[in-house]
């Protein structure tokens, strides 16, 4: 039902898509629907949230990745970054929603936020273990990380940060900026 919902929402935006229309794309009865989902905005936030759980799978792989912390910090950002990109250019027409309804995706966002920064500070954690990193506080250190490539996500999106700059010219950069901050001597 929820990706009945995403795929609706997508070819016919949110407010030209009704409850009938996702219950006869999901092949379930209205009722049904309405059992799982009260509205059709609690509906629209379940898609949000499918969309940042994919997002967080990809993130947790990482993080299980046995691999050093810097590499492992440098490829988090990076897949951070372009999974919110391909996500918001695969659901194509929902952009204008969502930027519509920020509000409501931010609400869900926060608890994603905590999330996040708790898989950046057990790569920082992991990195001061070997002897990688430098710095004080990781919870601070991942918090400024998180909301550094949160901060980033629009311009990246857009094609602002780098231009027409090749992807690996902009990761190095990116890396530069990082593992500096960590304490490293790149």
């Amino acid at each position: 039902m929820i990706e009945a919902a995403r795929v609706l929402f997508i070819r016919n935006g949110y407010d030209h898509t009704t409850m009938t229309d996702i219950a006869r794309e999901a092949k379930k009865g209205r009722r049904t629907l309405y059992v799982h989902f009260p509205s059709k905005e609690v509906l629209f936030r379940r898609v949000i949230e499918m969309e940042l759980n994919k997002i967080l799978d990809v993130l947790r792989a990482i993080v299980d990745k046995d691999i050093p912390a810097d590499k492992k910090i440098m490829e988090f950002v990076i897949s951070r970054l372009n999974n919110v990109r391909h996500t918001i250019f695969r659901n194509g027409s929902l952009r204008a929603d969502f930027t519509r309804f920020y509000l409501t995706i931010d609400s869900i966002r926060r608890k994603y936020d905590k999330f996040e920064i708790n898989l950046i500070r057990s790569i920082l954690i992991e990195g001061r273990e070997q002897g990688i990193f430098h710095f004080d506080n990781p919870d601070v250190m991942a918090a400024i990380i998180h909301y550094s490539i949160k901060g980033l996500e629009s311009p990246y999106v857009r094609g602002l940060v780098a231009g027409n700059v090749e992807v690996r010219i902009l990761e190095r950069h990116a890396r530069q900026v990082i593992l500096r901050g960590l304490g490293m001597n790149i």
